[in-house]
């Protein structure tokens, strides 16, 4: 993947061809208005979802007494009936019932009426806002159980590869008891292994990983990419032999968890297949532009927009820079070239950190995906930003990339017949949702009351002064048996919080980027007695964290809210982690005037936060709301130069 948005150099006929949705008229009043009206529609469409879901709960009791034989009698129906007449309500309450009553057999688990009203409301391509907790694992197993019985193949998309396994591995049995198989997409899996995944009948893979797929079957088909060679070669690549099949099958229905993360977070950044070249931008080259960075100064030869990773040159920067590339051959003797060397490596210096936006690992970059926490060792950055990385850190030079596809993640979510998902967190982003990919959101009612208790927020001057509370307040919790999370959005912080946490003599874990291996561990763990986890984002999203005995009795588990992210959906579903299907909890709010997402806002704020520092919490509700705006604006402008490049090329017939 690349941060940035790189034509492809390559653009087959699979990516030329319209996608199944039309693009949306993005800012045409008509476009504004459904959306809006489709939010404003929520209310019915969730009453109709939680009419199924009661009458689907009392039909799955009224089948538990009957044999095993009866109930294959009723699955048997269910699936024919579904295939004659479709997914209407009598038919859809009764398969829901069937795929419940498989659960309770095989899971031991009793899906209540709110997760078979989450599955009525998928299964007519809705995005169903569920709250964090309440079940929707497995109200996407039955919504998958009743498209995959009419006949549709069905991908269940998950936010990582982790997920992915669990939920695959957790919920096999249940499908296997309706007679329906169960395949699993994780990175590094060989192609034959995908292949024998991607037949059977519900897959569950992440987003990354089934939009990379679907970029390789397009590379390795000569029809597609035009040229029969290079077709062969890149098949050769990816582990293909000439002329066999595709890997994936037709994209017919998506049901992704955390649909915001999946088609909102990550949507801002285009999908890239690339290969290594030789070219004129040398590991010499690169030394020299990050070298000669360091004489550039800030405002007067350079801006940064904390949005994007590679700051913009000001006319003075660029009079300078023609200055010096004079006496210089090579690259330096373009303007576009030089420039971008420039701009790249300054963002290394002053925008890109280690520990933040990417990791050293055994001598190579590995990048941080910001929106999940996780590492993404197949992704890189574009327009030199890498290369310039390995040069400051001092790693073997991987080279320059060539572009050979890329695909935004709506266009290809849009290629889909039906997709539909779920989210604790969609309200936010339900006019998005619709506008762009056609989804309709649904609200469904939480089952049991919210026992989440918040503590008034506490506002620092500084980060020292903040660290220092919380680890003493850490410290009485492990005192007293409570379990915590102390959240943090980067593993610099989570470092810095493990610092002060050893200082005062708490005994704690860390959870981040840099231990993602023992994250199941670690995760198994963290509602223990007395437990302390310092967390990133990646315990966010589709993490269950378990009380262990005698800590509900303790007001369970709290979460420390340390450092706010860039977008409030993220700190929702942080604070998610406690509270979760009717036990208590804990939440606390800890931030300081020096928090990293108030540099989003321009200087008046500062002198104002100095005069006022009460005034922090108006700051970073108004700087998240900045980034909201932003992130949204460039994700449709990427989806606009996805279509307007389909486009050309469909008229062009490709670029070599």
């Amino acid at each position: 993947m690349s941060d940035a948005a790189a034509a492809p150099l390559v653009v087959p006929a699979f990516l030329r061809a319209p996608s199944r949705r039309p693009p949306p008229e993005l800012d045409s009043p008509l476009n504004w208005l459904a959306a809006r009206l489709s939010v404003l529609l929520a209310g019915r469409r969730s009453r109709q979802a939680a009419k199924d879901g009661d009458a689907a709960s009392a039909r799955a009791a009224a089948l538990a007494d009957r044999s095993e034989a009866e109930l294959a009698q009723c699955l048997a129906k269910a699936r024919a009936a579904l295939r004659a007449r479709g997914m209407r309500s009598p038919v859809l309450i009764e398969t829901l019932a069937v795929a419940a009553e498989a659960a309770r057999r095989k899971l031991g688990l009793t899906p209540f009426a709110c997760q078979l009203a989450c599955a009525s409301a998928l299964t007519g391509g809705a995005v169903a806002e569920m709250e964090t907790g309440e079940g929707k694992t497995l109200a996407a197993y039955l919504a998958a159980a009743v498209f995959a019985l009419a006949g549709r193949g069905v991908h269940i998309v998950t936010a990582n590869d982790y997920l992915a396994r669990r939920d695959a591995d957790y919920l096999r049995p249940a499908f296997a008891a309706l007679g329906l198989s169960v395949g699993v997409v994780v990175g590094g899996d060989e192609p034959a292994a995908r292949r024998a995944a991607y037949g059977a009948e519900i897959v569950y893979i992440s987003s990354k990983e089934v939009a990379f797929d679907y970029l390789r079957d397009g590379l390795t088909r000569p029809a597609e990419t035009g040229d029969r060679r290079l077709a062969a070669k890149l098949a050769r690549v990816f582990g293909k032999a000439a002329g066999e099949e595709p890997i994936q099958r037709t994209l017919d229905v998506a049901i992704v968890d955390e649909i915001d993360s999946v088609l909102v977070d990550e949507a801002g950044t285009p999908l890239l297949i690339s290969t290594n070249r030789p070219g004129e931008i040398s590991e010499t080259v690169a030394r020299e532009a990050y070298d000669l960075a360091e004489h550039f100064v800030p405002a007067r030869d350079f801006t940064i927009d904390p949005f994007i990773l590679t700051p913009a040159l000001t006319p003075h920067g660029q009079e300078r820079l023609a200055e010096i590339a004079l006496g210089k051959s090579g690259p330096w003797r373009v303007r576009l070239i030089r420039e971008e060397l420039l701009r790249a490596a300054i963002g290394t210096r002053y925008v890109l950190q280690k520990d933040q936006h990417y990791l050293v690992r055994d001598g190579k970059i590995v990048l941080i995906d910001q929106s999940s926490g996780r590492v993404t060792p197949d992704r890189h950055w574009s327009h030199g930003l890498s290369l310039m990385v390995e040069v400051k850190e001092n790693c073997v030079s991987t080279g320059e990339k060539k572009s050979l596809a890329s695909i935004s993640f709506q266009r290809f979510f849009r290629q889909y017949a039906t997709i539909c998902g779920t989210s604790g967190t969609a309200r936010e982003v339900a006019a998005e949702l619709h506008s762009v990919y056609g989804l309709k959101p649904a609200w469904i009612a939480r089952r049991l009351p919210l026992r989440r208790v918040t503590a008034p927020r506490r506002v620092f001057a500084n980060r020292d002064a903040l660290w220092a509370e919380a680890a003493r307040i850490a410290c009485v919790l492990q005192k007293r048996g409570q379990p915590a999370l102390v959240a943090v959005r980067s593993v610099r912080e989570a470092d810095r919080a493990s610092a002060a946490l050893c200082k005062a003599g708490v005994v704690h874990r860390v959870l981040s980027a840099a231990q993602d291996d023992a994250e199941a561990e670690i995760v198994a763990g963290a509602g223990q007695s007395g437990a302390i986890t310092v967390v990133t984002n990646m315990a966010g999203r589709g993490t269950d964290i378990k009380l262990g005995p005698g800590v509900a009795e303790l007001g369970g588990l709290m979460v420390m809210v340390c450092e706010r992210h860039d977008s409030r959906r993220v700190d929702r579903q942080l604070i998610g982690r406690c509270a979760r299907q009717g036990d208590p909890g804990l939440v606390m709010e800890l931030v300081s005037r020096e928090d990293s997402v108030l540099r989003l806002l321009d200087p008046f704020w500062t002198r104002i936060l100095e005069r006022r520092p009460a005034w922090t919490e108006l700051a970073i509700a108004r700087a998240q709301r900045l980034a909201d705006r932003r992130s949204r604006a460039a994700r449709l402008q990427l989806l606009r130069r996805d279509e307007q490049l389909t486009q050309v090329m469909g008229f062009a017939g490709g670029l070599d």
